[in-house]
């Protein structure tokens, strides 16, 4: 039996290669962990983190659709960018403390590196079609690299509204 867990949590992630791929180094490098699939119904989210977060020998979470705004209540400190975006991605324990950060921001910014789009093109139109977790990270990164001109389209007005 694996000592330390690790999930990813989202109300649709049995399709995740999450599990396959952490798996993977876990083995190749002799760390005595599992990483499993969490999915939660979004309407049973509160109570069911709340459980799972208690459970021994849990060493982290990523945190994907819908929960990345929803996780950041249940945790103990937010990094500073996670702060700025309001949006939390992975939940590391560390002396008890739960400690939300995102990767999403640095992550979509390597990505998009050898485009070039965050070098020379800082005058261009930035669209950003919808706003959750992940597309906050992805303004933050936008923002952080001092571009001007973003649109932000998405379905319900109200999530945007107080940008």
């Amino acid at each position: 039996m694996k000592n330390s867990k690790a999930y990813v949590v989202g109300s649709d992630v049995k399709e995740s290669l999450s599990p396959l791929i952490f798996n993977y180094w876990f083995d190749k490098y002799n760390i005595n962990a599992e990483y499993q699939i969490k999915e939660i119904k979004t309407e049973f989210f509160d109570d069911k983190i709340k459980k799972l977060l208690e459970e021994d020998g849990l060493c982290g979470l990523n945190i994907t659709i819908p929960f990345k705004e929803r996780i950041i209540k249940h945790l103990n400190e937010t990094d500073e960018h996670s702060t700025k975006i309001g949006a939390v991605n992975c939940v590391c324990i560390s002396k008890s403390k739960l400690i939300g950060i995102n990767t999403d921001w640095s992550g979509f910014g390597n990505a998009i590196k050898e485009k070039r789009i965050d070098k020379e093109n800082k005058n261009n139109k930035i669209i950003i079609i919808g706003f959750g977790g992940a597309a906050k990270g992805i303004l933050y990164y936008f923002l952080k690299e001092g571009h001007k001109e973003i649109h932000i389209f998405n379905r319900t007005h109200n999530k945007i509204k107080n940008i």
